[in-house]
């Protein structure tokens, strides 16, 4: 006898869509069979005719961070923070995280503490990205790789001096340092995912645009408008062209940025967005609260995005999951950067991708999953309904009418930046590793502890 049956499914993954059983048992996936076949389980779910997808798998997200200034944190401890967010995951059908783990000093004398936090707190499981602030990070690649099994790693270009400072040490890299931090990741086959934005512009938009009485989403991207992020990410692409590296350009919500991508397709760089640069624009009555860096866009750079997740071969979707309080965002200028919005992936690919824009749910599969789990080694364990992976699996009811509380969410933020919004799918049920985490809308409580995850080798 098997664990868990889940019957009449519409099982998509990014190669097709098939009518199947799927067996479970021990947290993974055992079989699949016809739907005139029954097997003997403890639990049986009726999916009843949904969509049966796998669980998303979140590309960016900063949960039990930032270290650093005291203040950061909307929260007592990371402990808790881990607790929180991943719940929040969770209830939007995400069942992996890549989250980010920062520190001024080595990963080696850190990565314990971010161990204990997944494997005692968390409710999804956890892969690790490693952040290259400083010349020590870049000396200690091998040792990070070899030792620590870290595959990726998120490097800065916006921040210096007073808001590096702000953000709890968040340095950015010297040109230099960063063809060093390639050439170094070349040798490993590692990932870089570069926060695209000039600081010099920055600067130079912020003293030309900055008026403390405007309070809108324009006028915020008014100091960081697309050239901000297009030219830095052009020098980043240039630089990897000649140290034939892999890259990741995180977070993109430009237009242009999305042109440039595409027209060095020639090294494959990876187009990483996030829900918010998806369905948000800046003329929505949001203030600060839509505060985020990039900023949020234009509908013309909104339908950009779209085209590119239709079409350009490497995109991943990540949250970039900031859980602020309404207090931390209550004024544009001073408030904090950042959403908190790692419960929408499924749901906004979903909505916005495939009922409105038609985008066949093969390829919202391939975005929401598949590629980021092949980008840091976790393919075919996670990203995938095939025999022999995690039972990571969500089942969406489609066509629908939804709107959001925050507090339905489990984030300790008050707010969602998607209050108001009418979804048209919702996780009906969320399964993590084949035990039942979301039943009918309605988060469980779990039994099993998250895995701090490790690339496959190969």
């Amino acid at each position: 006898m098997i664990n868990l049956f889940v019957k009449n499914a519409k099982v998509v993954d990014g190669r097709g869509i098939s009518e199947e059983n799927i067996c479970i048992d021990k947290g993974k996936i055992v079989g699949k069979v016809s739907r005139s076949l029954q097997i003997e389980a403890r639990t049986t779910i009726d999916a009843e005719g949904r969509f049966v997808v796998p669980g998303a798998v979140d590309s960016h997200c900063h949960i039990g961070q930032i270290p650093g200034t005291g203040h950061y944190r909307p929260q007592a401890s990371k402990e808790e923070n881990f607790r929180t967010e991943t719940a929040s995951s969770l209830y939007g059908g995400t069942t992996t995280a890549l989250n980010y783990m920062f520190s001024e000093s080595s990963y080696e004398t850190t990565i314990a503490d971010y161990q204990k936090w997944v494997k005692e707190d968390s409710v999804i499981d956890i892969k690790l990205h490693g952040g290259l602030l400083s010349q020590l990070h870049i000396d200690n690649l091998p040792l990070y790789v070899k030792k620590l099994g870290l595959t990726s790693f998120k490097i800065y270009l916006p921040y210096k001096g007073e808001e590096a400072h702000k953000l709890g040490g968040l340095t950015s890299l010297s040109d230099g340092q960063v063809l060093e931090a390639f050439a170094a990741l070349k040798r490993f086959r590692g990932l870089p995912i570069v926060h695209c934005e000039n600081p010099d512009l920055i600067e130079y938009f912020m003293a030309k645009n900055q008026r403390n009485s405007e309070q809108s989403l324009a006028a915020w991207e008014s100091t960081r408008p697309s050239i901000v992020e297009s030219e830095s990410a052009n020098k980043i692409l240039y630089f990897s062209t000649k140290i034939g590296n892999r890259v990741a350009i995180a977070h993109v919500s430009a237009s242009d940025t999305v042109d440039l991508i595409e027209k060095y397709g020639a090294i494959s760089p990876v187009l990483e967005t996030c829900p918010h640069y998806l369905a948000l624009s800046n003329d929505m009555d949001m203030g600060s609260l839509g505060k985020v860096s990039p900023p949020i866009r234009s509908k013309k750079d909104q339908e950009r995005l779209w085209e590119a997740i239709a079409r350009y071969p490497l995109v991943m979707i990540g949250s970039d999951h900031n859980a602020w309080l309404r207090r931390h965002k209550s004024e544009l200028w001073n408030g904090f950067a950042g959403l908190p919005d790692n419960a929408f992936i499924l749901p906004i690919l979903f909505s916005e991708g495939f009922h409105k824009r038609r985008i066949p749910l093969t390829r919202i599969v391939q975005v929401t999953s598949e590629i980021a789990a092949r980008q840091v080694g976790l393919y075919p364990r996670k990203g995938s309904l095939s025999v022999g992976s995690d039972a990571d699996i969500v089942i969406m009811d489609t066509g629908i009418k939804k709107f959001v509380d925050p507090a339905e969410l489990g984030s300790i933020s008050d707010y969602s930046p998607f209050s108001g919004y009418e979804f048209s799918a919702w996780p009906h049920t969320v399964i993590v590793r084949g035990e039942i985490a979301v039943d009918s809308g309605r988060t469980l409580g779990l039994r099993r502890k998250a895995n701090l995850l490790n690339a496959i080798r190969k």
